[in-house]
């Protein structure tokens, strides 16, 4: 196992399983692919179920330090990856596409607002934004969709402009 300090984390990596939507698959399962490759053990930190549940991959349990990751070549001792169940559908098992579920989405929002926490200013990225990376994964544009989650958490309710804009008026 390599721990890596907290203050080295630029990235949380975004990725898809490649894994086809019909099929049900878990940590276990995506630890034995990984294994079979050749790695140690599941290469991403977090892995989301398309039921929306969370299961742990590499340890993130100490504190001021995380177990490196095997999820983006030459960057895992500076990220921490995210992977989603699904990505592909058995009939094109070579093309990659956002199978996320709403419950999907809800959980990787959380797990990035707790990343976030944990190390500030690390940037969201899609494994395919990666340098190097030869890859559809994770099937979404990740910065630009994290970008999006972050503009709707900060945009001001319409009604309350509308408020705002009326009592404007009476202050004259």
């Amino acid at each position: 196992m390599s721990y890596k300090p907290d203050g080295q984390v630029k990235y949380i990596v975004i990725h898809y399983s490649a894994t086809a939507v019909e099929d049900d698959v878990s940590a276990e399962d995506i630890d034995r692919m990984h294994k079979r490759r050749g790695f140690r053990e599941i290469g991403y930190h977090w892995y989301i179920r398309k039921s929306g549940s969370i299961e742990m991959g590499r340890d993130m349990s100490q504190p001021g330090r995380f177990e490196a990751g095997a999820h983006s070549k030459g960057e895992n001792s500076i990220s921490v990856g995210i992977c989603f169940e699904g990505g592909v559908r058995k009939a094109a098992m070579n093309t990659g596409f956002d199978s996320r579920t709403p419950a999907q989405t809800r959980a990787m929002i959380e797990i990035i607002d707790k990343m976030l926490e944990r190390f500030p200013g690390a940037v969201v990225r899609g494994h395919r934004d990666m340098p190097g990376a030869a890859t559809q994964c994770p099937g979404f544009d990740a910065a630009g969709w994290w970008d999006e989650v972050q503009r709707k958490r900060n945009a001001r309710p319409w009604w309350l402009t509308l408020i705002n804009s009326l009592l404007k008026g009476f202050r004259k």
